[in-house]
């Protein structure tokens, strides 16, 4: 089944998203400048595209079953927690980026952020974008299964 062009702007932005986080995080884990305009532009898409997904503002495919948030679902939990995690860790890391200047070396924040907050990001991102493009495609909720 072919999808609702108008369904697919939150999965462009969270692929948007996805890549300006890994490329300002494996900058900054580099020490390849620039980096701090990656991680910016990555945070601001991200915090737009969850609020605007969230309040309904961007189409999203409407199933007849599925007018409510899967509170119940673990897998909507999961995603919930740790995109929060990426998320709000990956604001910690500019607000210390601004506060504290891109010219110390970090070496501990490099490896934290490119090891443990990116990868935890992309597992909880992955679960959203997996289900957004199953439910275009297929019609169905990941979240409804587990």
């Amino acid at each position: 089944m072919v999808p609702d062009p108008p369904v697919l702007i939150n999965i462009g932005l969270a692929i948007f998203a996805l890549g300006l986080y890994a490329v300002g995080s494996y900058r900054f884990y580099k020490g390849r400048s620039p980096f701090l305009s990656f991680l910016v532009a990555a945070v601001l898409v991200d915090g737009m595209t969850a609020l605007l997904a969230s309040f309904g503002i961007t189409p999203t495919t409407k199933l007849p079953y599925s007018d409510f948030v899967p509170w119940r679902s673990d897998l909507f939990l999961t995603h919930i927690f740790l995109a929060s995690i990426g998320f709000f860790g990956f604001i910690a890391v500019v607000v210390i980026l601004f506060a504290r200047g891109t010219e110390r070396p970090y070496p501990r924040l490099r490896v934290f952020q490119y090891w443990v907050l990116l990868p935890i990001w992309l597992v909880g991102e992955g679960i959203a974008l997996a289900n957004a493009l199953i439910k275009a495609l297929y019609r169905t909720r990941l979240y409804d299964y587990w």
